[in-house]
């Protein structure tokens, strides 16, 4: 498969990049606005090098895309994609605005377009065996669920050049777009439920950035479930911070890593999650080119991130306004 990667400048790229290298695919361009940068991957890679995404596709028509961006470049990338046709995948939160975003989706959607985003969250053990549980009817009905996810401190952004990530112009904020989607997805997906009201708040006293630093959002259900989570750039160099402890009228988990977990069920039984010499995270790239080849979904859609979307636009207004933010 023909593959090519817009924004390759990003942080994350490359994982993608190395792991589609592995798994026999051809990069066949990179695109990015610093063509330094562009040109670093490309000589690496022995590919073409851009500064404008639309040339990329122009020029080498990839058969898949591997998409970044600033954050509020992401919409304008995506739509462009969807518009010439070609199967992407890209980094959250593809955007800035959630009304723009879902005029994006419609469009994939109209065209039957593979046009995901970068959840692999979904893809961990644990999520896998609580949706499974899910189907089955084990899961049960979400009553609360508190999530937990902190970095270390914002300088890696500068030191890894993308400073846009410290700009609320370019970025839309700080954790909240950049750490938000993970916990937001994770309970959406997993509760099943509608959130019909958003209250946050949030903090720059521990960096005194133009971004928030922390934030702590609460989130009602319009089936009665609560949701809180927060999100920050607060640990001591590069130390990260993760928990999610999840309630239902049938089991309890709480745990540090999504690699594994005990599930305590109300019924006096435990099911142990990813044992010790199993594998940790399930390879999404790989995943993410199965479902494309055999013409599946995503592992998340672009309809996924305009509702985690939604509700840190929701959380952005509350900050704002001191009051909670009811949903449309």
């Amino acid at each position: 498969m023909r593959v090519g990667v817009i924004e390759v400048g990003h942080w994350h790229s490359g994982k993608y990049i190395n792991r589609a290298v592995e798994l026999g695919l051809e990069i066949v361009a990179v695109s990015d606005r610093n063509l330094d940068t562009a040109r670093q991957w490309a000589n690496q890679l022995g590919c073409p090098a851009y500064t404008d995404y639309a040339e990329l596709l122009a020029k080498k028509a990839p058969e898949f895309v591997f998409a970044h961006g600033a954050h509020c470049e992401m919409t304008d990338i995506a739509e462009t994609l969807v518009e010439h046709g070609t199967p992407f995948v890209m980094e959250k939160p593809m955007g800035v605005d959630w009304r723009r975003l879902a005029a994006v989706a419609d469009k994939a959607d109209d065209k039957g377009l593979f046009a995901g985003v970068d959840l692999p969250r979904r893809c961990f053990p644990l999520t896998r065996e609580l949706l499974r549980l899910k189907e089955t009817g084990e899961l049960g009905c979400m009553t609360a669920c508190s999530q937990r996810l902190f970095a270390g401190k914002p300088q890696r952004y500068h030191d890894w050049n993308v400073p846009w990530v410290l700009n609320p112009t370019q970025a839309g904020g700080g954790p909240l777009f950049n750490f938000g989607p993970h916990v937001i997805d994770t309970f959406l997906l997993l509760s099943g439920q509608n959130v019909k009201s958003v209250y946050c708040k949030s903090s720059r006293v521990l960096h005194g950035l133009d971004v928030e630093d922390y934030s702590a959002v609460l989130m009602a259900t319009t089936e009665g479930a609560l949701a809180s989570f927060e999100v920050g750039y607060v640990c001591p160099d590069s130390m990260y911070d993760l928990s999610v402890s999840l309630c239902t009228d049938r089991l309890f988990v709480s745990t540090t890593t999504f690699d594994a977990a005990m599930i305590s069920f109300r019924d006096g039984r435990t099911l142990e999650v990813g044992s010790e010499g199993e594998g940790a995270q399930l390879d999404y790239v790989a995943e993410t080119l199965h479902r494309l080849e055999a013409g599946d979904q995503p592992v998340a859609t672009i309809r996924d991130m305009v509702r985690a979307l939604q509700i840190i636009n929701a959380a952005v207004a509350s900050a704002a306004t001191d009051g909670s933010v009811t949903l449309e």
